[in-house]
């Protein structure tokens, strides 16, 4: 019963559960630092006190693109390689993932947020629109609540934040997710979570999960493991659903039809990727929704050609 939990939550909370390393490739390491990334990296220290990485590509309107649960930079370089030649592109490690800093004392949806605004600010951007996938658009919806002056507007791909959990299902699933249960997480649990990620999983996806095994043994895993576990709980303290009829900002919401991780099915049986895209979309007042084909939780990846598609032409309005 207790792996059958521990599986629900895993599986539950979003982006890229899949991504944490372990033993696949023995004796193979490397340090946060030395990950690939395809653009080249810039850092930014915060009044925070963090430090932030990110890349800043490309020229015209700005677009912040916020990444989710447990992922990094490298996972939008299929939508970066062709936003970035009609806008300014800025992607983000947000604090305990990626090349930023691991020492955050308390994460939450809100102090993510307000990370990426402060970041926008200081590179003298007025206002941006936020593309945010998974619990990076839940963090997206945040900042388009708490600081609506920043916000233009929201791409919302596979949005964390649109299904409801009771206080219970959350007090269950953030139980199981802890750091010490990230490190000892089976292969066979990570693989099949990463299948889960895509409908159809793609080998030039392969980066991602080979990069995380090879940082298991990284001075900072420690703290990723933490900030992994501590944003699951944020996301849960932090709802947004009942905020949304608040959100001002023109909205695109997207979703694969083959999503495997929203719903949690576990949790909640009776409810389909659609109910909940459905959900946000009656909620959110000027938004539109996009259900692609053949695509799982990780869209912007699995079908980069028609989701960068639909993100062009919806900004261009």
């Amino acid at each position: 019963m207790k792996e059958k939990l521990q599986h629900i939550a895993l599986l539950g909370f979003l982006g890229i559960t899949l991504l944490i390393p372990f033993s696949l490739l023995k004796g193979q390491s490397l340090q946060f630092s030395d990950l690939d990334y395809p653009y080249s990296v810039e850092y930014q220290q915060l009044g925070t006190g963090d430090r932030i990485a990110y890349t800043d590509v490309g020229e015209g309107p700005v677009i912040m693109m916020v990444h989710g649960l447990g992922s990094y930079i490298p996972a939008w370089k299929k939508n970066i390689r062709i936003l970035r030649k009609s806008f300014r592109v800025i992607a983000v490690d947000l604090p305990g993932f990626g090349k930023s800093s691991k020492n955050v004392a308390d994460y939450s949806i809100p102090f993510f947020a307000e990370t990426v605004v402060q970041l926008q600010d200081s590179l003298g951007i007025e206002k941006a629109s936020w593309v945010g996938h998974s619990m990076g658009a839940q963090i997206s919806l945040q900042a388009a609540l708490s600081h609506s002056e920043k916000v233009s507007k929201l791409i919302l791909l596979a949005p964390a934040g649109f299904e409801k959990f009771t206080e219970q299902e959350g007090q269950m699933i953030s139980s199981f997710v802890t750091p010490s249960s990230i490190k000892a997480t089976p292969d066979s649990l990570v693989r099949q979570t990463f299948k889960t990620t895509f409908w159809d999983f793609p080998e030039e996806a392969e980066f991602m999960i080979e990069d995380r095994i090879k940082i298991r043994k990284a001075n900072n895993f420690d703290g990723y493991a933490r900030a992994y576990a501590a944003s699951v709980k944020a996301m849960l303290m932090h709802p947004v659903a009942d905020k949304l009829h608040k959100v001002e900002q023109p909205t695109l919401i997207i979703f694969g039809k083959q999503d495997g991780l929203i719903p949690n099915r576990q949790v909640h049986p009776k409810l389909t990727t659609r109910k909940v895209a459905s959900f946000g979309h009656d909620k959110l007042p000027r938004s539109e929704l996009q259900m692609i084909e053949k695509a799982g939780h990780f869209v912007h990846f699995e079908q980069s050609k028609m989701v960068n598609g639909m993100i062009i032409s919806f900004l261009n309005k």
